[in-house]
């Protein structure tokens, strides 16, 4: 794409080292082995810990909503694209490029779905609320290597949207901090830097490091924006 930006300004550039991915290396990116297979994978988890406007959310989302019509039956297409969108999770500096990478999230995931069902998403169906919660909820505002948000003196934190056993549309939303997912800063500081991508499966790190809270809950996962009510 000739005309694709890659830069906002030359200040963002200064400040935050931003610069975007092109498409043509997104895609070249998320072919290779191993993370190709992944994406093919509804319930593999992504984290892109500089996520920028979202080039490389969309694309995987794009692939794993792909695999949900080529894999299930058209009967658990809304269960299963919710965990496909549930698998993937953002961390961004920059609020207006958060709020650009949610918002292209949903519209990837609403033109999906006009096009597999010929009919739009009413905004007031649970399924509509559920892919918003979910999206809001795993794509947030934070400094990757602070693991806290640039703004005030909090973590970043995440739902693990665990699968519930004998329940094909159940989840046990465990609420957990970005920095329970490292032993230690050396991990992270060998991992990732700020503006650079790495993208990683959760199941890299022991489950006993990561820090959770014993406020969990299941409930079906096209009800999950429930959690947000009240």
């Amino acid at each position: 794409m000739d005309d694709e930006k890659l830069i906002k300004s030359k200040e963002r550039v200064q400040q935050h080292g931003e610069v975007f991915t092109p498409q043509w290396m997104v895609k070249k990116m998320l072919d290779v082995e191993g993370i190709k297979q992944a994406c093919e994978n509804i319930d593999a988890t992504f984290l892109e810990p500089a996520a920028g406007d979202g080039n490389f959310l969309v694309a995987i989302l794009e692939r794993k909503l792909k695999v949900v019509t080529e894999q299930f039956s058209e009967g658990h297409w809304g269960t299963k694209s919710l965990f496909a969108l549930s698998s993937i999770y953002g961390i961004e500096f920059l609020a207006d490029n958060l709020e650009i990478a949610r918002s292209r999230m949903l519209i990837h995931y609403l033109n999906w779905y006009e096009e597999i069902f010929q009919e739009k998403l009413h905004s007031t169906t649970d399924l509509y609320k559920s892919a918003m919660y979910i999206i809001r909820r795993n794509i947030v505002r934070g400094n990757t290597l602070t693991k806290k948000h640039p703004d005030y003196d909090i973590p970043i934190m995440f739902n693990e949207w665990k699968k519930v056993k004998g329940s094909s549309s159940k989840v046990e939303k465990i609420e957990f901090t970005f920095s329970s997912l490292f032993e230690n800063e050396e991990v992270l500081e060998k991992g990732i830097s700020e503006g650079q991508l790495s993208l990683f499966d959760f199941e890299m790190f022991d489950e006993e490091n990561k820090e959770k809270k014993d406020d969990s809950v299941i409930i079906d996962i096209k009800k999950i924006y429930k959690l947000g009510e009240g």
